[in-house]
């Protein structure tokens, strides 16, 4: 009973020093932005929910009996969060901070325990890399709780305004970042790729705020210029809190989202969730020169293509390029030995099925493995006819067009013609794109001449 009163002279005596600010904005203000931003977020919810891993994912939904802290039994439901709040952040550099929007957004992850119990069996897959690279830049580890609002930590994910990947950027940004983004690669769906350059970029917003991670959180979402905004229209306040309302409205939704997303991964056992048992095994990652299809892959190992695609969601038509430097796959561990024993034939496995024009994109033809040249194309030493796929410039082609055409990047086509991205293209020329492959005629026979008689005096030299 001591103890619990304790508690509640703690709770009283923040509210009183505004620690607790559950009326720190009107009501009115903070549930419009709450909605907005809350079907945003849930709409990320459920198209995790369609994925293949979350179908074949093992529920333990209320599986267990809540957990409740026995000093705690007298105290309303916002008391408690407010102390385990207080809990979480106390050895952090992000303030203790608990109202009306935060409270929301905490229901609507823990009311949801279903997709509460895939995240938390996802993060065991993504937070140890997160957590890993986000130190690697100086970055707080709780910044791992970004990409459960951002993309409820589908790597496929993509917003109605285009944001993709876990870590949800726009196209500018990701180039920025290093991030390539073509017709056949978007490295913004890749992991590793991604993590790295989201926490680059978080770096990078807090040191123009003067190390402020909960504005840098805002410029995440809503970009600098607008928190910059914000903080001249409020009279030059920094405090998040205080520029709340001169921000847009997603954005005034994304911190509270941040500190619910925080909460529900921290205490589900509180309210009866446990993760969910996922079909990640342990993988490994290999560096891939040659030109693949991904169910070429999947057919030569007997390996499920949805499982292969979720491994590698960067690969947006399946196909693995050949670009300036080698492309990753990622299996899992248990398909190592059979990857290894067939990795040298696998570019040959159904090609015809799969690469049905026989362009062989974006690869150029060896140096050193021709044979012959004829005026129809090169033959090469495994009796292929190989030509050149050459595209007439239209007006108004750029090598962008040109190159979403052809399922090939620009970057390859400056190479293959030896030109620079900015070359003005002049209609009626002619760009190679890539290269067709067909099998060589056979050579014929040659028919021997008929015999001739012994007394026949013609001149067979002709026929000879």
């Amino acid at each position: 009973m001591h103890k619990q009163i304790v508690y509640q002279l703690l709770f009283l005596g923040l509210l009183g020093l505004g620690v607790l600010s559950v009326d720190a904005q009107s009501d009115t203000a903070v549930n419009n932005a709450s909605v907005t931003n809350v079907d945003v977020i849930a709409e990320q919810l459920d198209k995790l929910m369609s994925t293949w891993y979350a179908k074949k994912a093992e529920y333990y939904e209320n599986s267990q009996n809540a957990v409740r802290e026995s000093v705690t039994n007298n105290l309303t439901e916002d008391s408690l969060i407010l102390l385990r709040l207080q809990t979480i952040t106390s050895h952090t550099l992000f303030p203790m901070v608990f109202n009306n929007e935060i409270r929301s957004y905490i229901q609507m992850y823990i009311k949801r325990t279903r997709l509460l119990s895939v995240l938390l069996g996802l993060s065991k897959y993504y937070f140890p890399m997160f957590e890993q690279t986000l130190d690697k830049y100086g970055c707080p580890l709780e910044l791992k709780y970004l990409a459960v609002i951002e993309s409820a930590l589908n790597p496929s994910a993509v917003s109605r305004a285009g944001a993709t990947g876990l870590w949800q950027f726009m196209y500018n940004t990701g180039k920025m970042y290093g991030l390539e983004v073509n017709t056949l690669v978007d490295y913004r769906r890749d992991p590793i790729r991604a993590t790295d350059a989201a926490a680059r970029h978080l770096r990078d917003l807090n040191n123009m705020f003067s190390g402020d991670w909960v504005l840098a959180i805002a410029a995440y979402n809503c970009g600098p210029g607008n928190v910059k905004k914000a903080i001249l229209r409020s009279g030059g306040k920094t405090n998040f809190w205080d520029i709340y309302q001169y921000l847009p409205k997603e954005t005034r939704g994304y911190v509270p989202a941040f500190y619910g997303a925080w909460y529900a991964m921290k205490y589900y056992d509180k309210y009866g969730v446990e993760p969910a048992k996922m079909n990640f095994e342990q993988t490994d990652t290999f560096l891939i020169k040659t030109e693949l299809h991904l169910m070429q892959i999947a057919e030569a190992l007997n390996f499920p293509i949805d499982e292969l695609r979720a491994l590698n969601p960067q690969y947006k038509k399946d196909i693995i390029p050949v670009m300036d430097e080698p492309m990753i796959l990622t299996l899992p561990i248990n398909m190592v030995t059979s990857f290894e024993k067939k990795r040298d034939t696998l570019h040959l496995w159904n090609k015809e099925k799969y690469f049905s024009e026989g362009i062989i994109q974006p690869t150029v033809v060896p140096t050193g493995s021709m044979r012959t040249t004829t005026t129809a194309g090169t033959t090469s030493a495994d009796g292929y006819i190989i030509q050149a796929k050459r595209h007439t410039i239209k007006k108004g082609e750029s090598l962008s067009i040109i190159a979403k055409k052809y399922r090939t990047t620009v970057s390859e086509l400056t190479r293959l013609n030896k030109i620079k991205a900015n070359t003005t293209l002049y209609p009626g020329r002619t760009l190679i794109v890539g290269y067709t492959k067909t099998p060589a005629p056979k050579p014929k026979t040659p028919t021997p001449p008929p015999a001739t008689p012994a007394n026949n005096t013609t001149d067979t030299t002709a026929h000879q």
